[in-house]
Formats: structure tokens, sequence, C-alpha cells
């Protein structure tokens, strides 16, 4: 990575760090580099968790289309059921298109790395509102003890560790630096 790279993505991650969710907390650490490339890459990310295995919680990304929260805004506007409709259809499809292009960059990561199927990071569609990058196996920290929890816990970071590494050689094209195998 040249200087000028290395000084746009230091400069990212740190803006990420300054971003709040809606109760004022920042950018778990766990899952900056993850949202600082999406977002380099042109998403609009709006909340994220690095997991917690004591809250089981996994890690995740949500994007949606930058329109959204004027979508929602036209929607609750609109006088008519045809036309709530109609705008709910919009809105949808504006989140769409943020998924249309974030799976072919999920896809390209899997070409060459070998992982179990749980372990993989997946897109959860919540239509209207938007989309949450997740890892397969998110939902199981709900069944797991809390020693299995922090375990699958460490396996959806590096997972995510990965998929920024080789998102960010993407971004850079600094391709031969991107992991090929999980660690």
């Amino acid at each position: 990575m040249t200087r000028d790279q290395q000084d746009i993505w230091e400069r990212e991650k740190r803006a990420v760090r300054q971003l709040r969710d809606a109760l004022g907390k920042p950018v778990d650490q766990a899952i900056v580099e993850t949202v600082a490339i999406l977002r380099l890459l042109g998403f609009h990310t709006d909340s994220s968790c690095g997991g917690h295995f004591d809250r089981a919680a996994s890690p995740y990304v949500a994007f949606r289309a930058p329109s959204n929260q004027a979508d929602r805004r036209r929607i609750e506007e609109a006088d008519t059921q045809v036309e709530k409709r109609r705008r709910k259809n919009q809105a949808f499809k504006h989140n769409a298109g943020e998924l249309a292009r974030l799976l072919p960059l999920v896809e390209r990561f899997y070409e060459t790395r070998d992982v179990p199927q749980s372990r993989r990071l997946i897109c959860q569609g919540f239509g209207l509102i938007g989309y949450h990058l997740t890892a397969q196996s998110a939902d199981l920290v709900h069944v797991a003890s809390k020693d299995e929890r922090r375990a699958l816990v460490d396996a959806q970071r590096q997972e995510f560790d990965a998929f920024a590494e080789f998102m960010k050689a993407e971004f850079f094209g600094t391709k031969n630096d991107a992991p090929t195998r999980a660690a």
C-alpha cells in the first residue's frame, strides 16, 4: 500500500471511530475495519456490532440505500394506499440495489476461500429497512453455552477481519495481500 493509500485508510478508520449510533455509542473496535472499507467502497452503513459473547450478539454491519431515510419519510407522507405501496416499492428497490452491489464482493471473497458454510458471511434482507452483513451462524449465539459463544463470536470476528482485508486489497489494488484461506 502506498503512503497516500495508507493515509486514506487511516483517515477513514478515524472517521468511523467518530461515528455514533442512536444511543451515542461508538462503532465497536472489532468491526471498525469492515465498516471503514465498506464506506470506502461507497456503501451507506448505519449501524454495526463487533459481537459480544456476554450479550449473545454476533458481529454485523447494517447497510441501506443513502435515500432510505427520505424514502421512509415519503412512505409515511403518502396520501393513499396506492401511493404508499408505490413508494414502498421504490424504497425496496433502492435498498435492493445496495444488496446487488455487495453480493458480488462477498461471492468473490469466497471464490478461493475454504471455510465451513456456517462461518461464511451472508446478507440478511430487511427490504424496506435495509440489510445486514452477518455470519451464517449469527443466531447460534442464542443457543450456545458461554464458552461456545466466545469461540463462535471469535470465529465470526475472524471472518469479518478476513473480509475486510480482502476488500481492502480489492479497493487499494493490492490483491496479493488478500488472504485466501481461513486461519
